[in-house]
This record gives C-alpha cells, structure tokens and sequence, in this order.
C-alpha cells in the first residue's frame, strides 16, 4: 500500500495556482480552479481533487486546453440559456456559467441551462452547492464524452458510457442544504485511479477486465485495451447514465460516440434546471418548516449501528471538510510524483512551492 503524507489545504491551493498560472491561465481562472480542486479533497472526493492536475496537463500538452479557449453564449433568451464552452478551462466556465443561470433564475423563476464542450468541469455537487448558497434548487444531469468511454451499459461487456453524473441541490435557509451527487457508475473512474495510486482493489462488482470477466483489479482502466465499469443498480443506473447523456448533450455534441472517433481528451456536457423555491407558492418560513420537519423525522430513525447516525445527502462531505481542514488532506506519493511531474512540464517545481509560506 503506497505511503500517504497529509498536506495542508492552502499549500494544495498554492501549488494548484502555480501550476496554471505559469501554463498561461489568468488569476481568476486559476483561482477558481484551486478552490474547486482543493475543496473536492476536503469534501473526501479525492478522485475530483488535485489529482486531476496530471490529466488537464496532459490536455495542455496535447493542445486540447489551451488559455485561449473562449466560450461562446448559443442562446440567452429568456429561461433558456446554452453555452458552448469551446473546450475551455473547465471549473471556471461552469462557475461562472451556472451563476448566470442563477441570475436568469432569479429573474425568471427559472433556467434551463446547457453547457456544452466543456473541458472537465469537475465535482458536480460543486455547483449544486453554488445554487443553494444563493436560495436556488438545482438539478443537473452531466456525460463524460471521452475516447475511451469506461461504463458498460446494462448487458454490455464494453465502455460506451461516461460515468454521468445525477445531482439534486436543495437549499435551507435554516441548515446546511441537501446535497445529492452521485456517478451512476458503481464507482467513479477517478476513485479507481486513487485506488490504483495507493496500491488498493476496488471493491467486488465494480468493474470488469478486458474479457468482462469480474475483478478487483483497478489497473484494468489504465491498460490498453481497458476494461469497463459497471453502472449501479443493474439496468436503473444504466438507464439514468443514458438519459444524463442525451439531456446534457441536447444540442449534439459531445456524446462518447462522438468522442471515440476524435481526440483522447475529456469533455463535460452540463444540463441544468435552477429553480428558484419562492416561484413554487409557499413563503420561506413555511417551506423550511416543512422540510426542517421532515428532516428531523428521516434522521430520527434508530441507527442498524449506534455510530453511525442516519445522515442526509451533504451530510459526509461537511463531516469530511470539518476533518480534512484540521489534519490536512491525505495524498498518496503516486499522486503527488504525478502533480510533481506534471507541475515539471510547465515550468513550476512543485516542491519548491510547497515548501513557501
């Protein structure tokens, strides 16, 4: 098992910055960039993390991302808002697009949104959190375009799927907000890389190798040919992964048809409806009775195990952002060999920084 070393959230942050800002990013991207980063670490979701630095490296050597990718608005007419991000940096595209989402929300009560071409956007919940910071319910269904697309669909032995992501973000003006993320893949690719950088098995029914035989096995995903992901639920998650995939790329482009005939670079599709709640007819008060009342009722049930509570969706990502942001933020030496290495191609040594402040 690899050793782990605990880095501070701030140091991550600064070496993320270095990074890109030296690659030719501006400050506000590059800013914007770290904290999602660094924040999907603490939230526990190393596969998310400042672990993805080697892959969007890879992308700037390959010239797939590029500072000069720029966004283009294909519709903003009233509700309706559709961007074409051109390949652009991925976190800050979706931040700043799903804030004008939000906006057109705000206005219109609500905003069906589709960002589309996007390089990795990253953690979805991420912008589901963004949405119920300022009041708004968020529902966004996301496909993983990519060359080699890792999911099997239900019945298939072979990836055609991305692993797709469902997210649903509720807001409370009394308590923290109900946070639902999930891939709807058993487990995400990148936590089979975090697995296969500690030197980990995944767990059973995860994934199948190159002849769709079972196994546990996360090196399967990086050699070619690769092996597949299962998606969860049998044929329901399946299902949900195929309708992720059409709703995000409604506008047709970007599905992993698509991106098994072109380049070897990872695309995001994001299709989003942002609610505001205050449109639905209840006053706040009354709508954050209810649903502190109903809560209070779910967490009420007598836990199968005493020390483990019943929980709500958001809840383990607090619990670890409470943990991580004390002790610091577990990294494996694999990971950070590859952001040193990565860190090295453009310029920046990575150590060196880490060890400023």
């Amino acid at each position: 098992m690899a050793k782990m070393q605990l880095i501070a959230a701030e140091t991550l942050d600064r070496v993320t910055r270095a990074i890109f800002l030296k690659a030719g990013w501006p400050e506000a991207a590059c800013a914007e960039l770290a904290r999602h980063l660094v924040k999907a670490n603490l939230s526990g979701h190393d596969s998310h993390g400042v672990g993805m630095i080697p892959t969007y490296v890879d992308g700037i050597r390959r010239g797939d991302l590029k500072p000069s990718n720029t966004p283009q608005d294909l519709i903003a007419d009233g509700s309706f808002l559709v961007v074409d991000a051109h390949v652009a940096l991925g976190q800050k595209v979706a931040f700043d697009t799903v804030n004008r989402a939000c906006d057109v929300a705000r206005q219109h009560g609500v905003c069906v949104l589709n960002l589309v071409n996007a390089h990795h956007i990253g953690r979805i919940g991420h912008y589901a959190e963004l949405a119920a910071e300022q009041g708004l319910v968020a529902l966004y269904w996301v496909n993983v375009a990519h060359a080699r697309a890792p999911v099997a669909p239900f019945g298939g032995r072979e990836g055609r799927l991305g692993t797709n992501p469902h997210t649903i973000g509720i807001p409370r003006a009394g308590g923290e907000p109900l946070i639902l993320d999930f891939a709807t893949s058993r487990i995400a690719l990148g936590k089979v890389r975090v697995a296969l950088n500690k030197g980990e098995q995944v767990g059973p029914d995860t994934l199948l190798d190159r002849d769709g035989h079972p196994t546990t096995e996360p090196g399967v995903m990086f050699e070619k040919p690769i092996g597949a992901l299962l998606a969860f639920g049998e044929h329901k998650g399946s299902g949900l992964s195929i309708m992720a995939e059409i709703l995000s790329a409604l506008i047709g482009r970007g599905t992993s048809v698509d991106q098994a005939l072109t380049a070897d670079v990872v695309i995001n599709n994001l299709f989003g409806i942002i609610i505001d709640p205050a449109r639905l007819g209840a006053d706040q008060a009354t709508r954050e009775a209810r649903l502190s009342a109903y809560v209070d009722y779910l967490k009420s049930s007598a836990p199968r195990d005493p020390a483990k509570p019943v929980m709500m969706p958001g809840d383990p990502e607090r619990a670890a952002r409470a943990k991580r942001g004390a002790e610091g933020i577990p990294v494996d030496e694999a990971t950070w060999h590859q952001i040193v290495e990565a860190a090295a191609y453009v310029g920046v040594d990575a150590d060196a920084v880490r060890r400023q402040g």
